[in-house]
């Protein structure tokens, strides 16, 4: 029985409907009370890749979670969206002299989402998780990027040292984020092509995974809170390395 993909809310839902070609297989279900302008460019956005659009009750919805997150629209994908192999996805990235981020372990949704928008914002060529031990790309992960899951590759990968390993034999700089690195992210900016490591919320980088790495960066930070956010971390890095 063919798997279906399912992305929830209305922002989501929108930037997955622009990325459809027609004769996707994909279905729409609406609540009967939704309404407003962002409805109306989901209609027509599906209307443009012939996705059929099904009026349903709310109570339809609450088998997706809560109302914040599904918002009364929820997009119903034909199976999973054709990925390249990691060895491709390598080899096209090194050509590019593109920058990937490797999020090693990390176990928060949101936090997996936002750095997902944050690395489709500001040119990061794809994300790399590990397959266990961290969060897949679930419902509120989607939800969390924005929509940006339909537009960033992300792979599922079963060791973060061995990743890192394949990316160094494919000529990548391995670039990796904590309190005691000694480079600031502004003088490894022009190191292509790369892989920035972002470790877990509370125990940063795993020890295999460090070793792996070419440089350690470090964010300078003024005030008495000793850390940051692994998602706002990640923003920063890949704004100063992507500049």
């Amino acid at each position: 029985m063919e798997k279906k993909e399912i992305i929830p809310g209305r922002n989501p839902v929108t930037e997955y409907l622009k990325n459809l070609k027609a004769g996707s297989g994909a279905r729409l279900y609406i609540s009967e009370s939704a309404h407003g302008k962002i409805i109306d460019t989901i209609r027509s956005l599906a209307g443009t890749a012939k996705v059929p659009v099904i009026l349903q009750e709310k109570k339809f919805f609450s088998r997706f979670g809560s109302s914040s997150t599904h918002q009364g629209v929820v997009l119903e994908l034909s199976g999973h969206k054709e990925e390249i192999s990691i060895h491709d996805f390598l080899k096209n990235t090194a050509e590019s002299k593109g920058v990937i981020a490797l999020l090693d372990h990390l176990t928060d949704p949101h936090n997996v989402g936002a750095i997902i928008r944050s690395a489709e914002g500001l040119g990061i060529s794809g994300v790399v998780i590990p397959k266990s031990d961290a969060v897949g790309i679930t419902d509120t992960v989607i939800k969390s990027s924005a929509g940006a899951t339909a537009y960033l590759p992300v792979h599922r990968v079963p060791n973060t040292a061995r990743f890192a390993d394949m990316a160094k034999e494919a000529g990548f700089w391995i670039i990796g984020t904590t309190d005691h690195g000694d480079k600031s992210p502004d003088e490894l900016k022009d190191l292509r092509p790369a892989v920035i490591v972002i470790g877990s919320e509370g125990t940063g980088m795993r020890r295999l995974t460090e070793e792996r790495c070419d440089y350690l960066a470090r964010i300078d930070l003024k005030g008495k809170v000793s850390s940051l956010n692994a998602s706002v971390a990640a923003g920063i890095l890949f704004y100063e390395i992507m500049k």
